[in-house]
């Protein structure tokens, strides 16, 4: 992503890997809505990634413009429109993902604790599609599970 390290971020997983032609699609409606994303008339500095072929991370750089609530908005807005035409459950934070060698794995929350807690799942790498800056997401997106938001379930 082609933005400043303190720029705002947002992740959105979906439930599985996106097919060439979905791909090609996000690409270009991306495209579209960052060039016309603006908040209160200002146009703003805003730049996509699509990780694993799962993921969509957009990011604007704030130094530029702060988004504001309406265009937020306006980035769930299409959000949204793919979940509805794709079901890729974009918006569900009750999913968790983690990589298992180099695979990217969704799990509902509570099954990825109970599996944890039992042992099932260790030696992986966890996604924490919490952090909201382009500095994290390259430093702490990913991170071994003993290092992430779920260590405190490992006995």
């Amino acid at each position: 992503m082609n933005l400043a390290d303190d720029s705002r971020i947002w992740i959105f997983q979906a439930n599985r890997k996106f097919s060439t032609e979905e791909k090609e699609i996000i690409n270009s409606k991306l495209n579209n809505f960052i060039a016309d994303w603006n908040a209160h008339g200002a146009e703003l500095l805003a730049d996509f990634e699509l990780p694993y072929d799962q993921f969509i991370v957009v990011g604007v750089d704030e130094n530029q413009a702060t988004a504001s609530g309406c265009s937020i908005d306006k980035l769930t807005k299409l959000v949204r429109e793919l979940d509805a035409d794709y079901q890729f459950d974009l918006l569900n934070r009750m999913l968790v993902s983690y990589e298992n060698n180099e695979e990217v794995l969704i799990e509902k929350l509570p099954t990825f604790k109970q599996k944890v807690k039992d042992g099932e799942i260790k030696n992986v790498k966890v996604f924490n599609n919490g952090i909201s800056s382009l500095h994290d997401f390259k430093q702490n997106w990913l991170v071994p599970l003993e290092e992430s938001w779920a260590k405190t379930l490992l006995n």
